[in-house]
Parts: structure tokens; sequence; C-alpha cells
């Protein structure tokens, strides 16, 4: 029906904004993490600093978190709908870097935060129905639920 994909499509940007947001935010946790941590490396002494921080593994479960989100989105509309929409992540991007990094925006860059979700809007609400596919959806929301699973732990 075309409730139901207007639906999946509507869960489709909604989980490629989360996974652009968390795909971003993930690698900027990981990099502050690093100001503590010795130069990566394969050492087993390393690789144990890199596990044991806190802040470098839950950036790293947001990064891949992020993944899982983008490629559940891809099962469920096309690419031409998901790539535009997952631009907006680096507004979000910007955004959490003023709050958490302390970085001020300069009046462009929040002009730019402010089109770049307007457009992530348009592109969203301007999308063709795709006609999902069931079994590849289902199979996307069973590896967002293991990917929470492990998050909560």
């Amino acid at each position: 029906s075309a409730l139901a994909t207007r639906s999946m499509t509507a869960l489709a940007v909604f989980l490629t904004v989360l996974g652009s947001a968390a795909n971003n935010i993930g690698k900027v946790l990981q990099k502050e993490a690093t100001k503590d941590l010795p130069q990566l490396s394969l050492s087993k002494a390393v690789m144990r600093r890199y596990a044991g921080s806190r802040l470098w593994r839950i950036g790293l479960l947001a990064d891949v978190g992020g993944a899982l989100c983008l490629l559940a989105a891809l099962s469920m509309a096309p690419v031409s709908l998901i790539q535009p929409v997952s631009g907006c992540g680096m507004a979000i991007l910007a955004v959490f870097s003023h709050f958490y990094l302390r970085e001020e925006l300069q009046a462009n860059e929040r002009a730019g935060v402010v089109v770049a979700m307007a457009g992530t809007v348009g592109v969203g609400l301007t999308a063709e129905l795709f006609e999902d596919s069931l079994p590849a959806t289902l199979a996307s929301l069973g590896l967002l639920c293991g990917y929470g699973g492990v998050f909560a732990l």
C-alpha cells in the first residue's frame, strides 16, 4: 500500500540521518580519545590501551552503528535518496562540535547547517516511493536490534 511504502521511505530517511550523524560523531569521539592514547600500532599493549578507552569504544560503536543504520536504510530506499540525505550528517557534526568540542560556528557555518538540514527535509519530502523488499528490511532491522543489544552492554 502507498501508506506502508511512504512509512518505509520515512524510516529509511530517519535511519540515514541517524546513521550519518552517528558515523561522523563516532569519528570525533575516537579522535578525542586519541589525545590520551599512544600512537596506534599493532602492538598488544597499544591495542589494549585503545580497547580500554571508554571514549574510544563509544566512538567505535557509534561509527559502526551508523554504518549499520545506513545499510538498513539502503535496503529500504534507493541510493539516490539515501546518499543526498546522508550529507546532513556533516551539519549535525557541526552542531555537535559546537556543543561538545566548544567550537564556535561562524554565521556562514550556521547558515550552512540550516541549508543542509532544509535540503535533507526537502529531499525526504519529495522522494519517490520505493517498493520495499520485506526480507531485506527485516534482516536490516535484525542487524540494528543486534547492534542495539551490543551497545546496551
